[in-house]
């Protein structure tokens, strides 16, 4: 029977593999794969530190096996845990393509790398729980570079609701018949109004060319043409 591990021994494996390190000693096994040719930055960082984590968990493997079966536990809920996240938890099918080909298609070419008893550890790189938590789902990560979908979906219905609500009005209301009769009463309105402007305009003009006139005549009532 395997025996448990002590506290000590808990945290020592703990901080072993959750640790993020300055020094990669094991960047060499990535070198020729794949991985390299990865664009995302978050990814790549996932693909290094994975393998950095498990070299050195083997390194503890092999030099105390009897607590394989911890140290697994711990990796494998390390890589479970960052593909939930990358991969909204396998919803994003962007994603959920990504980390199949830079972290699952290597993985076993990977490991055979590091050669001699690697650890029976059972990472399911390819399994995905096919669920997200609603609240943190607030974005289209299936093309991240382009608006949310919602939006555009969004005023499109606003506008076909529109449209529609226009239709009804228009066949079974007499909301048209109304608007043009306003229409037309305000055409009258402003048609009234031009016309009064003008005859005030023409008594004005005709009132001020009387007075002109009156005037230019008592003016050359005073001022008798010579002979």
């Amino acid at each position: 029977m395997t025996p448990s591990p002590k506290e000590s021994d808990v945290k020592d494996i703990f901080i072993k593999i959750l640790h993020n390190y300055n020094e990669l000693k094991y960047s060499d096994k990535i070198k020729d794969t794949v991985i390299m040719e990865c664009e995302d930055p978050i990814l790549k960082s996932v693909a290094f530190l994975f393998i950095e984590k498990y070299g050195r968990a083997l390194e503890d493997y092999r030099n105390n096996e009897e607590h394989e079966q911890f140290i697994c536990k711990y990796l494998e809920d390390w890589v479970r845990y960052i593909k939930y996240f990358y991969t909204l938890g396998g919803t994003c099918e962007y994603k959920k393509k990504l980390w199949i080909k830079y972290i699952h298609d290597p993985w076993r070419k990977i490991e055979q790398s590091f050669g001699g008893v690697n650890l029976s550890c059972d990472f399911k790189t390819d399994k995905f729980s096919g669920s997200f938590e609603p609240e943190l789902f607030n974005y289209n990560c299936n093309d991240h570079i382009t608006i949310a979908p919602i939006i555009p979906v969004s005023v499109g219905f606003s506008l076909f609701g529109i449209a529609l609500i226009c239709i009804f009005l228009s066949k079974f209301t007499p909301v048209v018949s109304w608007i043009h009769s306003h229409r037309e009463i305000k055409k009258k309105t402003f048609q009234n109004i031009n016309n009064e402007d003008k005859q005030e305009f023409s008594e004005n003009f005709l009132w001020n060319s009387d007075e002109h006139t009156e005037h230019n005549i008592n003016h050359l009532s005073y001022h008798p043409r010579r002979n």
